[in-house]
């Protein structure tokens, strides 16, 4: 497949390349500036900013599916990940590419599959209020890819370690995982390939989580 990775330059984006490339996929990484991306002879790196769908309308133009790792690092109120999607959504119909899988948090959302302390106490009472800037921000970006005709998945994903892959990881649609507290890059990464290829998941929120 040709994809397009936003964020390739990130945690988790450059997993996502290196598995993408390792798995026989073209590859297209969209970075903001200087990277330090090897060479490889299905990698093409694209220097643009993603908030300017101008500016990545080429590296968008053709691919079978785009993948949105952008994330922010601030610490108060963030529009990145909003303004990234709203970019980035733009370009895609703009060039007709239709295939969307787009990184969000589990963190926002207590509801069916978290067991009660999770539901009732961790999520409401602890995890909102100390990432309340980022899942608003997360939570808008959802809301701007759900509003377009495309073919999206939301993937929600618990806390992000940098220890080895597990190998495995587990899926649930509509609803949260389980004790699904923390997942490893890797592992994300690879669900992420996964559900590029899964019609199934077109237009739902898919929770993930070792």
């Amino acid at each position: 497949m040709r994809l397009t990775i936003f964020g390739a330059t990130g945690n988790t984006g450059g997993r996502l390349v290196r598995q993408a490339l390792a798995a026989g996929h073209e590859v297209t990484a969209v970075a903001r500036g200087e990277h330090t991306m090897q060479d490889h002879p299905r990698l093409r790196v694209v220097v643009a900013d993603p908030m300017n769908p101008a500016e990545i309308t080429e590296a968008i133009r053709g691919a079978d599916a785009v993948l949105d790792t952008i994330g922010s690092r601030a610490s108060g109120p963030t529009s990145t990940c909003t303004d990234a999607a709203l970019s980035i959504t733009k370009a895609m119909e703009s060039t007709g590419v239709q295939r969307l899988v787009l990184i969000s948090n589990s963190a926002r959302i207590a509801g069916p599959g978290d067991d009660w302390f999770t539901r009732f106490v961790v999520k409401p009472l602890i995890l909102r209020p100390l990432l309340r800037h980022s899942l608003a921000d997360m939570a808008a970006a959802e809301q701007a890819v759900r509003d377009t005709a495309l073919d999206w998945t939301i993937v929600r994903a618990p806390q992000l370690t940098d220890n080895k892959a597990k190998g495995s990881y587990r899926t649930a649609i509509e609803r949260n995982v389980t004790f699904g507290i923390r997942i490893t890059r890797d592992d994300l990464a690879t669900c992420l390939l996964d559900l590029v290829a899964e019609p199934g998941t077109i237009r739902t929120h898919v929770n993930v989580a070792n």
